[in-house]
C-alpha cells in the first residue's frame, strides 16, 4: 500500500510539520544533521518498503514524513495482524524491514512469529516495538539478530527511522561479511591449487633430475640374464628411494622450515648449516634431499588454516635453495677429506 494513497493514516500531520519547522530554524546549517541526514538516505533505498505487524492498524505518518525528509519520497507499507498473514506475505514478497509490535498479551505468538521468520531463511531487518522494557524480548532480539525500540509512542516514536536504519545496517555489514568471508575462502582455495601445483612441478623437476643422473633406470625392466649380462651397472648405481631419515632430524627440519617461513632466513643460518651437515653425513643425493624438503612443505601446506600458501611456497623455496648451497658446500668438505 503506497503512503501517499492512503488517507487513513493522513492525520495528525500539522504538529509533526510545526516540529520540522522548528528544528529547521534552529539548527538546518548544522554540519552533523546534514552528514546524518546522507547516511540515511544512503542506507533507506528510495522505493522502501516496509511491513507492519500489529494487532491494530499503525499509524506511520510520522514515519513516512521522516522518511521524505530524507529522500524517500513514496514509501510503501503493508499492515497485517496476524502471524499466518505476515508469513503469506513474507512468501509471496520481500521488505525492506519488518516492524513487529509486542504486547503483554501477544508476547508469546509475536516472538514465535520472529522465530518461525528466520527459520524459514528469511533475513530481513526486524524492529520490535514495545512500550516497556523486557528481559525475555531482548534475548530473543539478541538471538534472532532484531532490533528494539522502547517508547511508549510506538509508531509515532521520533526514534523509529533511526532504529530501522540501525536495523539496516547491520543487514548490509552482515552481508559484506558474508561476501568477505566468501572471497576469502575462494582466495584459499585458489592458493591451495597453486601450492599443490607448484609442489606438483617441483617433484617432476626431481625426477628429471633423477632420470638424468640415471637414464637407465627408468627403462623397462630386466630380467635376471639380463642383468647378468650387464655387471658393470652396480647396485648402487640404481636411484634409490628415500632414505629412512631418523625422526630426530624429520622433525628439526620440520620445525626449522616453519620457523623460516614465519621469521625468514634471520639468524637461522647456523641452524640451515647444521641440518645440511646432518643431510650430507646421510649420504642423500640433492634430489633425495629436494624430495624430503617437498614432503615436508606439503605437511605444512596442509595445516596452514586461513593462512597463506604463497607466502609459505616462496619462503620455502628460498629455503630450499639456501640449503642446496650449504648442501654443495659440505659435499666439496667431504671430498676435500
Amino acid at each position: 500500500m503506497s503512503v501517499k494513497h492512503d488517507k487513513h493514516n493522513l492525520i495528525d500531520t500539522e504538529s509533526f510539520a510545526e516540529l520540522m519547522q522548528s528544528q529547521t530554524g534552529s539548527g538546518s546549517t548544522d554540519c552533523e544533521e546534514q552528514q546524518a541526514e546522507s547516511s540515511l538516505q544512503q542506507l533507506i533505498p528510495s522505493g522502501f518498503k516496509g511491513l507492519f505487524i500489529s494487532e491494530v492498524r499503525p499509524i506511520w505518518v510520522g514515519l513516512a514524513l521522516r522518511l521524505d525528509a530524507i529522500g524517500c519520497s513514496e514509501p510503501r507499507f503493508e499492515w497485517v495482524s496476524t502471524a499466518e498473514e505476515a508469513l503469506t506475505q513474507l512468501r509471496n514478497d520481500s521488505y525492506d524491514c519488518l516492524l513487529i509490535e509486542i504486547d503483554n498479551v501477544l508476547k508469546k505468538s509475536r516472538l514465535e512469529l520472529l522465530n518461525a521468520i528466520r527459520i524459514s531463511g528469511c533475513h530481513e531487518p526486524v524492529v520490535l516495538l514495545l512500550s516497556a522494557p523486557d528481559d525475555q524480548v531482548t534475548l530473543a532480539a539478541c538471538e534472532y539478530q532484531a532490533e528494539i525500540l522502547v517508547s511508549t509512542a510506538l509508531w509515532e516514536s521520533p526514534a523509529l527511522l533511526s532504529v530501522v536504519r540501525r536495523a539496516l545496517l547491520f543487514q548490509q555489514l552482515g552481508e559484506e561479511n558474508h561476501q568477505l568471508q566468501v572471497e576469502k575462502h575462494r582466495r584459499l582455495i585458489r592458493e591451495r591449487d597453486e601450492a599443490e601445483r607448484l609442489l606438483n612441478q617441483q617433484r617432476s623437476m626431481v625426477e628429471e633430475l633423477q632420470t638424468l643422473v640415471y637414464p637407465d633406470a627408468l627403462g623397462e625392466p630386466q630380467s635376471g640374464s639380463e642383468r647378468a649380462d650387464t655387471p658393470d651397472l652396480h647396485e648402487s648405481d640404481l636411484p634409490v628411494e628415500l632414505p629412512q631419515i631418523p625422526f630426530e632430524v624429520r622433525d628439526y627440519y620440520h620445525e626449522l622450515l616453519r620457523t623460516y617461513v614465519i621469521m625468514g632466513a634471520g639468524s637461522l643460518k647456523e641452524e640451515i648449516l647444521q641440518i645440511a651437515e646432518l643431510l650430507a653425513a646421510a649420504d642423500l643425493t640433492p634430489p633425495q634431499v629436494l624430495e624430503f624438503h617437498l614432503q615436508c612443505v606439503e605437511l605444512i601446506v596442509k595445516g596452514l588454516g586461513n593462512r597463506s600458501s604463497r607466502h609459505v611456497m616462496s619462503r620455502a623455496d628460498l629455503l630450499a635453495l639456501e640449503m642446496m648451497v650449504h648442501l654443495g658446500e659440505c659435499y666439496q668438505k667431504k671430498q676435500g677429506c
